[in-house]
Parts: structure tokens; C-alpha cells; sequence
């Protein structure tokens, strides 16, 4: 049988305030992981192809990342800005072929999961989706398929041997 005057002390009001700081801890944990969660967002003035329809890089473009400065891109352009949190603005000037200027204010959200994404900004001002102007930055050598950095690959690879590295040497003394 159940004693009630155990469950009674160790129910008592020192419990409870472990319970809510154990809590709030947790609270704050997830709090900063996503607001304090910083990422790197690569904007890039490139010529892009998605689904088969070609963008051409912007002549000239002015970018604001947040409000923060800003920044000037010519086509083959890529810079980094460092942000905090997942949703952000963006504010581009930019020019057409007619030096025409227009300005585009779009608003977006970086997945949680992701620490650097690319940007496009041809994408961006064509009007597409944010699933279409925003995608995961991928190094160029994964793009090429080089095995840098190490992995399962470079443990199965072959160590050079001497012999391979400097050829025959038994005739050089």
C-alpha cells in the first residue's frame, strides 16, 4: 500500500520549482537554436537554368540583405552575408537592358536544417518561388565529384607507395 505522506513530501513545493527550471531550460535551448541560429546565405548573379527556362544574370544590381548595407553585383557575382534567424528580407535595385530601374522587396525563410544556402537573383526578380530562388549550397568539388575532405571513398582509396610516388630509384646512387 501506497503511503500518502511519501507522495505528499515528495510532491512538495521544492519539486515543482525544479520542474519549471528544468522547463525553462528547455524553453531557452529551443529559443536560441532558432533565433540565434546563424547562417550564411551566398547571393549569386549568375546565369541560372530551373526547369528548363534560363535566367540571365542581372547588367547591375544593388542588394540589401535585412536592411543591413549594401552591396553592388555585376553578372558572375557572388558574395555572403551572414544573418541570424530563419526569415529575412531582401531589397534589390536593379537595372534591365533599357537602364530601366526596378525594385524588389521579398521576404524568405532559411530551413532550419541548412547552415549556407545560394540565392539567385535572376531567379529572385523573374518572380519564382522560394523554393526555386533559394537552394542548398553545395561545395564545387561535391559538385565534380571530388572526394575532399576525406569520407568513405578516400578510406578505400589506395596509399601510394614509395615506389609509385618516386619511381624506380635503385639505379639513382
Amino acid at each position: 500500500m501506497i503511503d500518502k505522506k511519501n507522495i505528499k513530501d515528495f510532491f512538495n513545493l521544492s519539486f515543482f520549482v525544479r520542474l519549471a527550471v528544468i522547463v525553462l531550460v528547455i524553453l531557452l535551448a529551443v529559443f536560441l537554436y532558432h533565433y540565434g541560429k546563424q547562417h550564411t546565405v551566398y547571393i549569386d548573379n549568375r546565369t541560372i537554368e530551373i526547369d528548363g527556362q534560363s535566367y540571365k544574370a542581372l547588367d547591375w544590381a544593388e542588394v540589401s540583405v535585412d536592411g543591413g548595407d549594401s552591396q553592388e553585383y555585376s553578372p558572375r557575382t557572388r558574395r555572403e552575408a551572414t544573418v541570424l534567424r530563419q526569415k529575412h528580407s531582401i531589397h534589390v535595385v536593379y537595372e534591365d537592358e533599357d537602364f530601366n530601374q526596378f525594385e524588389v522587396d521579398v521576404e524568405f525563410k532559411v530551413p532550419v536544417n541548412e547552415t549556407q544556402v545560394v540565392l539567385s537573383l535572376p531567379a529572385l526578380v523573374a518572380g519564382l518561388g522560394e523554393d526555386q530562388f533559394l537552394t542548398e549550397f553545395v561545395p564545387m568539388a561535391q559538385q565534380l565529384g571530388l572526394n575532399v575532405g576525406g569520407g568513405a571513398a578516400a578510406a578505400d582509396a589506395e596509399v601510394p607507395t614509395e615506389e609509385d610516388m618516386f619511381g624506380d630509384m635503385s639505379m639513382d646512387f
